[in-house]
């Protein structure tokens, strides 16, 4: 078995066992960004949730956000076979199931009470489709976004998040939402754009006009120029 090393291993290992989305992990790194935000400006309130457990039920409840419902035991049963490899598998029904299983639902109400109930929170993600449709169209290509399904299953025409630039943002932003600083100081749309920028830089495709009116033009100017280029660096750091 796989043995985790960090709190964010841990969860990423159980989406991937439970097969879920890249935007259903995206949002429980979110979450817990959240909760350790409210920590830092509620000094007096006490730490409630260690790290795994704070882990286990922002994923249990992005699932709920992101429209990918699982039972709790898909969580509970192989989170503790992660955190106790030495011992016997957790079995359901058992009293010690029940005692977990009241400490993860507990949890998820600590957390909905520290996000106000509002569990769909704008991930960058939502933005890239757009961002990319908008970049890759050139010209002679136009047709392509009109084909119908069977025709574009036909000629093997990949969506946008599967294409080279898609690949690479989509793995971006996924390592950005775990940062601290980029999910409580920036807003999605300006992170997605910001990452975007990161990658096409790294595949080596320069911008067709001056940064600032490329921003303006992907973004529909509702970017702020300045918090872009400070996105920018704040991802930037994260690769080094």
């Amino acid at each position: 078995m796989l043995i985790p090393s960090t709190s964010t291993s841990f969860i990423t290992l159980i989406s991937d066992s439970l097969r879920l989305r890249h935007e259903t992990l995206a949002m429980a790194f979110v979450y817990i960004n959240k909760y350790l935000q409210y920590l830092r400006d509620e000094p007096a309130v006490q730490d409630l949730l260690d790290d795994h457990t704070l882990g286990l039920a922002s994923l249990s409840l992005a699932t709920k956000a992101t429209e990918s419902p699982r039972r709790l035991r898909e969580f509970l049963l192989p989170a503790y076979a992660l955190l106790n490899p030495a011992s016997e598998p957790l079995t359901f029904p058992s009293g010690l199931y029940d005692s977990l299983r009241g400490t993860l639902v507990a949890a998820e109400f600590i957390l909905l009470r520290v996000l106000r109930f509002d569990i769909r929170l704008p991930l960058p993600f939502d933005y890239l489709p757009r961002f990319l449709e908008k970049m890759l169209t050139l010209d002679g290509t136009n047709h392509l976004d009109f084909l119908g399904d069977d025709e574009r299953e036909e000629v093997c025409v990949v969506d946008v998040k599967d294409t080279t630039l898609g690949r690479g943002v989509w793995a971006l932003v996924g390592e950005a939402v775990k940062s601290y600083r980029l999910v409580n100081f920036f807003p999605a749309r300006t992170v997605a754009a910001a990452c975007f920028f990161i990658v096409l830089e790294e595949n080596g495709v320069k911008l067709p006009t001056a940064k600032e009116a490329w921003v303006k033009k992907l973004t529909g100017d509702r970017v702020e120029f300045e918090d872009f280029e400070e996105a920018v660096e704040e991802v930037r750091n994260l690769k080094q």
